[in-house]
């Protein structure tokens, strides 16, 4: 099994569910419900695509299944290289819109976490990554919505400006911050393009409180907004998803 270890920000959002002044989902750990859907596919001895991971892989070295392949996909080679040593056995520079035939057919895991938003086309991605499946092989991947606000404001505000905002405001570092397209990024397009895979689940997550974190009055107000979607169950309005596919 791999672990789930608390980070500060998990346990500051537990304190803060705790005091009620966060709704009780903010107490489940960000990473549990994917790692959740991982856990069924891990076994000794198979391959692991991690897609767009960069410098901090998806599954720590020492959470992997013995004799397992690990493999990093990413756009970037400088991200890959910023890994620590034994982050990977073998690394691919490449844009995942782009099907490179050396991966089709060998992996029984593909892992993608925050990173099928910042795609151009995921119906693209979708298609190479089923390619990169071997027969009965499972994609995890959890990605931002379409329209989630912070979604919807980075369509209005300049990349370079949110880069300083996030900075500024929430503490992020630049380097941290790639451009999102949100393409396709809402349940009902999420449905079309997993509905031609063996099987599917789509779980809607609505958790981005964190954005306003910086004014408690402005966070109050948005989570009237965020508890609404989550209570009636707006699935194409959800802030983040949880994608898996079976091949």
């Amino acid at each position: 099994m791999i672990e789930v270890t608390e980070t500060e920000e998990s346990l500051r959002a537990q304190v803060e569910v705790a005091a009620g002044r966060l709704p009780e989902r903010y107490a489940e750990h960000w990473m549990g419900p994917f790692f959740e859907r991982v856990h069924p596919a891990i076994a000794p001895g198979i391959a692991i695509l991690d897609v767009g991971s960069g410098r901090t892989p998806t599954i720590p070295p020492d959470q992997r299944p013995p004799e397992c392949r690990y493999v990093g996909l990413d756009i970037s080679a400088s991200e890959l290289d910023a890994a620590p040593e034994g982050s990977y056995d073998e690394t691919v520079v490449g844009d995942l819109t782009k099907r490179d035939t050396r991966l089709e057919d060998r992996f029984d895991v593909i892992v993608s976490w925050q990173v099928l938003e910042h795609v151009a086309s995921l119906e693209s991605v979708l298609g190479n990554l089923h390619a990169y499946l071997r027969p009965g092989g499972r994609l995890v991947s959890q990605l931002s919505g379409s329209f989630a606000i912070f979604a919807l404001m980075s369509r209005i505000i300049p990349h370079r400006v949110s880069v300083r905002l996030m900075k500024g405001l929430l503490g992020i570092e630049p380097e941290t911050r790639f451009e999102t397209r949100f393409d396709h990024c809402y349940h009902r397009a999420l449905e079309r393009l997993l509905s031609g895979w063996q099987a599917h689940e789509i779980v809607t997550r609505y958790n981005a409180g964190g954005y306003f974190a910086f004014s408690r009055p402005l966070l109050r107000l948005y989570l009237v907004y965020e508890n609404w979607l989550a209570r009636t169950n707006r699935r194409n309005l959800a802030t983040h998803y949880i994608i898996v596919g079976v091949k």
